[in-house]
Protein backbone atom coordinates (compact mmCIF):
# COMPACT_ATOMS: atom_id res chain seq x y z
CA UNK A 1 0.00 0.00 0.00
CA UNK A 2 1.40 3.42 -0.85
CA UNK A 3 1.06 6.50 1.33
CA UNK A 4 -2.07 8.25 1.80
CA UNK A 5 -2.01 11.65 -0.97
CA UNK A 6 -3.88 14.82 -0.36
CA UNK A 7 -4.23 17.15 -3.66
CA UNK A 8 -4.73 20.77 -3.21
CA UNK A 9 -4.85 24.25 -4.60
CA UNK A 10 -6.77 23.27 -7.71
CA UNK A 11 -5.65 25.47 -10.95
CA UNK A 12 -8.47 24.84 -13.30
CA UNK A 13 -10.79 28.02 -11.93
CA UNK A 14 -7.24 29.92 -13.47
CA UNK A 15 -7.16 28.15 -16.84
CA UNK A 16 -8.20 29.02 -20.27
CA UNK A 17 -9.63 26.57 -22.23
CA UNK A 18 -7.95 26.75 -26.37
CA UNK A 19 -10.43 25.60 -29.14
CA UNK A 20 -10.09 22.36 -29.56
CA UNK A 21 -12.19 19.39 -29.65
CA UNK A 22 -15.52 20.21 -30.31
CA UNK A 23 -17.88 21.23 -27.39
CA UNK A 24 -21.50 22.03 -27.22
CA UNK A 25 -22.44 25.89 -27.05
CA UNK A 26 -24.71 25.63 -24.51
CA UNK A 27 -22.69 23.28 -21.86
CA UNK A 28 -19.32 24.69 -22.93
CA UNK A 29 -15.73 23.30 -21.16
CA UNK A 30 -16.13 26.98 -19.00
CA UNK A 31 -18.39 24.70 -17.32
CA UNK A 32 -15.72 23.00 -15.76
CA UNK A 33 -14.88 25.85 -13.76
CA UNK A 34 -18.34 25.45 -11.58
CA UNK A 35 -17.94 23.81 -9.25
CA UNK A 36 -21.06 22.44 -8.98
CA UNK A 37 -21.00 19.00 -10.26
CA UNK A 38 -23.88 19.08 -11.91
CA UNK A 39 -23.23 21.91 -14.59
CA UNK A 40 -21.40 19.81 -17.15
CA UNK A 41 -19.39 20.13 -20.20
CA UNK A 42 -20.45 18.38 -22.90
CA UNK A 43 -18.72 17.00 -26.69
CA UNK A 44 -20.68 17.15 -29.75
CA UNK A 45 -20.78 13.67 -30.24
CA UNK A 46 -18.33 10.89 -29.02
CA UNK A 47 -15.53 10.27 -31.81
CA UNK A 48 -12.05 11.15 -30.48
CA UNK A 49 -11.39 14.26 -32.56
CA UNK A 50 -14.59 15.89 -30.21
CA UNK A 51 -13.61 14.25 -26.96
CA UNK A 52 -10.28 16.29 -26.19
CA UNK A 53 -9.67 19.40 -24.52
CA UNK A 54 -6.26 21.61 -24.00
CA UNK A 55 -5.70 24.57 -21.20
CA UNK A 56 -3.38 26.38 -20.10
CA UNK A 57 -2.64 27.89 -16.80
CA UNK A 58 -1.72 31.46 -15.45
CA UNK A 59 2.04 30.29 -15.59
CA UNK A 60 4.40 27.30 -15.48
CA UNK A 61 3.07 24.77 -12.27
CA UNK A 62 4.02 21.38 -11.17
CA UNK A 63 0.79 19.37 -11.25
CA UNK A 64 0.91 16.17 -8.95
CA UNK A 65 -2.67 15.28 -8.83
CA UNK A 66 -4.89 14.89 -11.04
CA UNK A 67 -9.04 14.33 -11.33
CA UNK A 68 -11.72 13.81 -13.84
CA UNK A 69 -14.86 14.33 -11.84
CA UNK A 70 -18.60 13.33 -12.56
CA UNK A 71 -17.94 11.79 -16.14
CA UNK A 72 -20.39 9.45 -18.09
CA UNK A 73 -17.53 7.19 -19.77
CA UNK A 74 -18.23 3.96 -20.46
CA UNK A 75 -16.43 0.86 -18.87
CA UNK A 76 -15.09 0.53 -22.64
CA UNK A 77 -13.36 3.68 -22.75
CA UNK A 78 -9.79 5.01 -22.29
CA UNK A 79 -8.31 8.44 -21.61
CA UNK A 80 -4.44 10.13 -22.02
CA UNK A 81 -3.02 13.17 -20.12
CA UNK A 82 -0.10 15.39 -21.48
CA UNK A 83 1.57 18.52 -20.60
CA UNK A 84 3.37 20.66 -22.39
CA UNK A 85 5.66 23.29 -21.75
CA UNK A 86 4.97 25.98 -25.09
CA UNK A 87 1.86 27.16 -26.46
CA UNK A 88 2.41 25.47 -29.51
CA UNK A 89 1.57 21.88 -27.76
CA UNK A 90 5.02 20.23 -29.54
CA UNK A 91 7.37 20.08 -26.68
CA UNK A 92 6.31 17.27 -24.33
CA UNK A 93 6.86 17.42 -20.78
CA UNK A 94 4.74 14.72 -19.49
CA UNK A 95 2.72 11.98 -21.37
CA UNK A 96 0.65 9.52 -18.96
CA UNK A 97 -0.24 7.64 -22.15
CA UNK A 98 -3.30 5.36 -22.68
CA UNK A 99 -5.09 4.34 -19.46
CA UNK A 100 -8.62 2.69 -18.83
CA UNK A 101 -10.87 4.81 -17.64
CA UNK A 102 -12.24 1.93 -15.81
CA UNK A 103 -9.38 -0.94 -15.04
CA UNK A 104 -10.48 -4.47 -15.20
CA UNK A 105 -11.48 -6.29 -12.13
CA UNK A 106 -9.22 -9.33 -11.12
CA UNK A 107 -9.86 -13.01 -12.94
CA UNK A 108 -11.91 -14.62 -10.62
CA UNK A 109 -14.07 -11.97 -9.18
CA UNK A 110 -17.16 -12.86 -10.76
CA UNK A 111 -19.03 -16.32 -10.74
CA UNK A 112 -19.02 -18.34 -13.76
CA UNK A 113 -22.20 -18.05 -14.60
CA UNK A 114 -21.85 -14.09 -14.31
CA UNK A 115 -22.06 -12.59 -18.03
CA UNK A 116 -18.61 -10.67 -16.77
CA UNK A 117 -16.22 -13.99 -15.66
CA UNK A 118 -14.21 -13.56 -18.90
CA UNK A 119 -14.12 -9.77 -20.45
CA UNK A 120 -14.09 -8.89 -16.09
CA UNK A 121 -15.70 -5.32 -16.67
CA UNK A 122 -17.60 -3.52 -14.21
CA UNK A 123 -21.20 -3.45 -14.83
CA UNK A 124 -23.38 0.14 -15.28
CA UNK A 125 -24.53 -0.56 -12.03
CA UNK A 126 -21.73 -0.72 -10.39
CA UNK A 127 -20.01 1.87 -11.74
CA UNK A 128 -23.18 3.78 -10.76
CA UNK A 129 -22.31 3.60 -6.53
CA UNK A 130 -20.12 6.44 -6.76
CA UNK A 131 -19.21 9.26 -8.21
CA UNK A 132 -17.91 8.67 -11.37
CA UNK A 133 -14.10 9.80 -11.30
CA UNK A 134 -10.73 9.66 -13.02
CA UNK A 135 -8.14 10.29 -10.04
CA UNK A 136 -4.37 9.60 -11.61
CA UNK A 137 -1.26 10.81 -10.17
CA UNK A 138 1.62 11.23 -12.79
CA UNK A 139 4.55 9.30 -12.33
CA UNK A 140 6.94 11.94 -12.51
CA UNK A 141 7.26 15.94 -12.16
CA UNK A 142 6.76 18.25 -15.12
CA UNK A 143 6.82 22.26 -15.16
CA UNK A 144 4.72 23.67 -17.20
CA UNK A 145 1.53 25.41 -18.62
CA UNK A 146 0.12 23.78 -21.41
CA UNK A 147 -2.07 20.42 -20.55
CA UNK A 148 -4.13 18.85 -22.89
CA UNK A 149 -6.51 15.82 -22.31
CA UNK A 150 -8.37 13.39 -24.39
CA UNK A 151 -10.98 10.74 -24.55
CA UNK A 152 -11.71 7.80 -26.17
CA UNK A 153 -15.43 6.35 -26.06
CA UNK A 154 -16.65 6.26 -29.17
CA UNK A 155 -18.98 3.98 -28.53
CA UNK A 156 -20.81 5.64 -26.11
CA UNK A 157 -24.08 5.13 -26.03
CA UNK A 158 -25.30 8.91 -25.25
CA UNK A 159 -23.56 9.76 -28.35
CA UNK A 160 -21.15 12.00 -25.94
CA UNK A 161 -19.32 12.64 -22.84
CA UNK A 162 -19.20 14.91 -20.34
CA UNK A 163 -17.47 16.14 -17.52
CA UNK A 164 -18.79 17.81 -14.35
CA UNK A 165 -15.35 19.14 -12.93
CA UNK A 166 -11.98 19.00 -13.78
CA UNK A 167 -8.80 19.14 -10.33
CA UNK A 168 -5.06 20.13 -11.24
CA UNK A 169 -3.34 20.49 -7.99
CA UNK A 170 -0.56 20.73 -6.29
CA UNK A 171 0.48 16.92 -3.80
CA UNK A 172 1.44 16.02 -0.34
CA UNK A 173 2.09 12.82 0.35
CA UNK A 174 4.00 12.62 4.12
CA UNK A 175 6.95 10.51 4.24
CA UNK A 176 5.02 8.33 7.18
CA UNK A 177 1.74 7.03 6.34
CA UNK A 178 -1.42 8.05 8.49
CA UNK A 179 -2.20 6.78 11.81
CA UNK A 180 -3.88 3.20 12.22
CA UNK A 181 -7.11 3.76 13.30
CA UNK A 182 -8.28 5.81 10.03
CA UNK A 183 -11.37 5.34 8.84
CA UNK A 184 -13.63 6.12 5.45
CA UNK A 185 -17.30 5.91 5.55
CA UNK A 186 -20.27 7.41 3.95
CA UNK A 187 -22.45 9.91 5.83
CA UNK A 188 -26.29 10.37 4.53
CA UNK A 189 -28.75 13.15 5.22
CA UNK A 190 -31.51 11.12 4.04
CA UNK A 191 -35.00 11.99 5.55
CA UNK A 192 -36.95 9.64 7.94
CA UNK A 193 -40.15 10.34 9.11
CA UNK A 194 -42.34 8.12 11.47
CA UNK A 195 -46.05 7.69 11.08
CA UNK A 196 -48.56 6.86 13.89
CA UNK A 197 -48.72 3.68 12.95
CA UNK A 198 -44.81 3.26 13.66
CA UNK A 199 -44.38 2.56 9.33
CA UNK A 200 -41.62 4.49 8.52
CA UNK A 201 -41.19 6.88 5.27
CA UNK A 202 -37.90 7.90 3.47
CA UNK A 203 -36.36 10.68 1.37
CA UNK A 204 -33.34 9.14 0.13
CA UNK A 205 -30.66 11.74 -0.31
CA UNK A 206 -27.01 10.47 -2.07
CA UNK A 207 -24.39 9.56 0.42
CA UNK A 208 -21.39 11.29 0.80
CA UNK A 209 -18.10 9.66 1.91
CA UNK A 210 -16.10 10.95 4.66
CA UNK A 211 -12.07 10.35 4.81
CA UNK A 212 -10.63 10.96 8.99
CA UNK A 213 -7.06 10.22 9.44
CA UNK A 214 -4.23 11.39 11.54
CA UNK A 215 -0.86 12.40 10.87
CA UNK A 216 1.39 11.64 13.75
CA UNK A 217 5.15 11.48 12.66
CA UNK A 218 5.44 14.73 10.87
CA UNK A 219 9.18 16.33 10.61
CA UNK A 220 9.26 20.01 11.05
CA UNK A 221 9.46 20.59 6.91
CA UNK A 222 6.33 18.84 6.99
CA UNK A 223 4.46 20.29 9.94
CA UNK A 224 4.90 23.79 7.87
CA UNK A 225 3.03 22.13 4.65
CA UNK A 226 0.50 20.87 6.49
CA UNK A 227 -0.12 23.92 7.69
CA UNK A 228 0.06 25.80 4.46
CA UNK A 229 -2.17 23.36 3.13
CA UNK A 230 -5.19 24.10 5.76
CA UNK A 231 -4.68 27.60 5.24
CA UNK A 232 -5.08 27.36 1.46
CA UNK A 233 -7.88 24.79 1.48
CA UNK A 234 -9.64 26.09 4.76
CA UNK A 235 -13.44 24.39 4.70
CA UNK A 236 -14.20 25.55 1.23
CA UNK A 237 -11.66 25.28 -0.83
CA UNK A 238 -11.21 21.62 -2.92
CA UNK A 239 -8.87 19.11 -1.95
CA UNK A 240 -8.19 15.75 -3.67
CA UNK A 241 -8.11 12.55 -1.23
CA UNK A 242 -6.55 9.70 -2.01
CA UNK A 243 -5.98 6.89 0.11
CA UNK A 244 -3.94 4.49 -2.16
CA UNK A 245 -2.51 5.69 -5.63
CA UNK A 246 -0.97 2.29 -6.16
CA UNK A 247 -4.45 0.34 -6.32
CA UNK A 248 -5.99 1.64 -9.59
CA UNK A 249 -8.58 -0.75 -9.20
CA UNK A 250 -10.39 1.27 -6.21
CA UNK A 251 -9.54 4.65 -6.79
CA UNK A 252 -13.14 5.03 -7.66
CA UNK A 253 -13.96 3.57 -4.33
CA UNK A 254 -11.24 4.92 -2.11
CA UNK A 255 -10.36 8.06 -3.84
CA UNK A 256 -12.59 11.77 -4.10
CA UNK A 257 -12.45 15.12 -4.44
CA UNK A 258 -13.84 16.73 -1.25
CA UNK A 259 -13.24 19.65 1.36
CA UNK A 260 -11.95 19.89 4.46
CA UNK A 261 -15.10 19.53 7.14
CA UNK A 262 -12.64 20.78 10.22
CA UNK A 263 -9.50 22.37 10.18
CA UNK A 264 -6.82 21.44 13.24
CA UNK A 265 -3.88 22.87 14.51
CA UNK A 266 -0.53 21.67 13.85
CA UNK A 267 0.59 20.32 17.31
CA UNK A 268 4.02 18.99 18.98
CA UNK A 269 3.54 15.89 21.28
CA UNK A 270 7.13 14.72 20.67
CA UNK A 271 10.33 16.54 20.80
CA UNK A 272 10.85 17.12 17.08
CA UNK A 273 7.96 15.30 15.98
CA UNK A 274 4.49 16.95 14.88
CA UNK A 275 0.51 15.86 14.33
CA UNK A 276 -2.15 17.21 12.53
CA UNK A 277 -5.45 15.54 11.77
CA UNK A 278 -7.69 15.91 8.41
CA UNK A 279 -11.42 15.57 8.28
CA UNK A 280 -12.39 15.42 4.96
CA UNK A 281 -15.53 15.48 3.19
CA UNK A 282 -16.96 14.16 -0.52
CA UNK A 283 -18.36 17.06 -2.75
CA UNK A 284 -21.30 15.69 -4.48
Amino acid sequence: MGNIIIGYQNRIDVATFAAYGSWSATLPLTNIKNRQLGKKARSTNAVNASTKLRFSLDQSRIIGSVAIVSHNLTSLATWRYRAYSDSGYTTLAYDSGIIDAWPLMPFGTYEWEDSRFWDLQLSAEEIALFTKSIVYVPSAIADARYYEVEFFDSTNAAGYIELGRIFVGSIYQPKLNMNLGASVGDETTTVIDTAISGAEYFDRRTSSRVARFTLDHLDYNESILNGDIIKISGTDAEVLYIYDDSSALNLNRRAFLGRLQTLSAIQQPYNIRYQTSYEIKELL
